[in-house]
């Protein structure tokens, strides 16, 4: 911008004819010879040129995590609630205990198949040494027989082996389906924590009371992964592209930072299982964790022109509708009447009236 002093002799002569309209026209003829020497004025100009028109717009941000779930009591046993083991905002890690509960089995049943199996197991022991003893005596019975007493002996051998195995294998299976049986049981019943299914951080805890029973469709806590996040727009978005690029600005007070991103999805693209309209924002670098829960904000362009002419705001002024600006020509000042276009807070995009190159008044 240039200070430049002009002539005010065109004012001067503009109030003179209009003073004059109302009288005489023999009245109008008030000037003969020279003007006297005009008034000089300073005006603070800009020079007319091509360049880049933006118009910028934003809006706030929150942290977005995608992989979240909500943790309920899935087992088929029945459980009773004993002790949550977190709080709201705790950090876990995978496998970390979250809750613990009283499972419900049967007294009854364990007593029974204990018993049971202590029962095979000693008629295991008894039955085979009473077989192995019989096979013994029969063998010994053997001595001093032959040809046909002697076949018939061996033969009733033969059959108190074979009775031996079979009771000896049947034995074996039922003790060890009730050891299979009395594990699983033991094992349902020491199934009585719930533990974190990755590392992440606890939204929310639902309360209950030592004892209440729990069911499939409990939810005891929600969580959500760490270790990837967006940043999510939920209103204004509509003007948020695909791809496009944005400045985004977090922090504590006076301890603001700017980061650059770019929009990765948008609501007409994001699968069905992301609750809600948004537009989502990746960074480029790395966010400290604390500054996500402070105010984040963020900025993009949503009008951007090359190579057009602008004008600053204060130098269009409005006349019923219209606009106009004060367009200087050597030592003359002209009012030129404009077609603006989009405008920002600063500046106006000229379409018509003036053109490149050209002086205009800018106070």
């Amino acid at each position: 911008m240039s200070k430049i002093r002009i002539s005010a002799a065109l004012p001067l002569f503009m109030a003179a004819i209009l003073a004059g309209c109302g009288g005489d026209r023999q009245e109008q003829n008030w000037y003969s010879g020279e003007l006297s020497a005009p008034q000089q004025a300073n005006y603070e100009t800009i020079q007319l040129q091509e360049r880049e028109y933006v118009r910028t717009t934003g809006g706030s941000l929150h942290a977005y995590y995608p992989i979240s779930e909500a943790l309920c009591w899935e087992e088929d046993s029945v459980a009773r609630f004993r002790e949550i083991l977190v709080r709201k905002g705790d950090e876990v890690r995978e496998g970390d205990a979250i809750a613990t509960f009283d499972i419900e089995v049967s007294m009854a049943d364990r007593e029974e198949l204990s018993l049971s199996l202590a029962r095979k197991t000693e008629n295991l022991s008894r039955g085979t040494e009473d077989r192995l003893s019989a096979i013994e005596e029969a063998r010994e019975d053997t001595e001093g027989l032959r040809d046909h007493e002697l076949r018939i002996a061996q033969l009733r051998i033969e059959k108190l082996e074979i009775e031996y195995e079979q009771f000896v294998y049947q034995s074996e299976r039922e003790i060890a389906r009730l050891k299979k049986s009395l594990e699983e049981l033991e094992e349902k019943a020491s199934n009585d924590t719930l533990f974190a299914p990755f590392d992440g951080v606890i939204d929310s805890v639902t309360f209950y009371n030592p004892g209440d029973l729990m069911t499939k469709d409990s939810v005891l806590v929600t969580m959500h992964a760490t270790d990837q996040f967006y940043l999510a727009a939920d209103n204004g978005f509509d003007g948020l592209r695909y791809n496009m690029d944005v400045i985004v600005e977090a922090g504590r007070k006076n301890e603001r930072k700017t980061y650059v991103g770019k929009v990765v999805a948008v609501p007409a693209v994001l699968p069905a299982t992301v609750s809600g309209a948004k537009a989502l924002i990746e960074l480029y670098e790395e966010i400290p964790t604390e500054d996500l829960a402070t105010s984040i904000q963020y900025q993009y362009n949503m009008e951007e022109l090359q190579d057009v002419l602008v004008l600053e705001r204060g130098a269009v002024y409005p006349d019923n509708g219209k606009s106009y600006v004060y367009v200087l020509e050597g030592d003359m000042v002209q009012k030129r009447y404009v077609v603006p276009g989009l405008n920002n807070m600063k500046e106006i995009w000229i379409l018509d009236g003036v053109s490149e190159g050209q002086t205009v008044i800018a106070d």
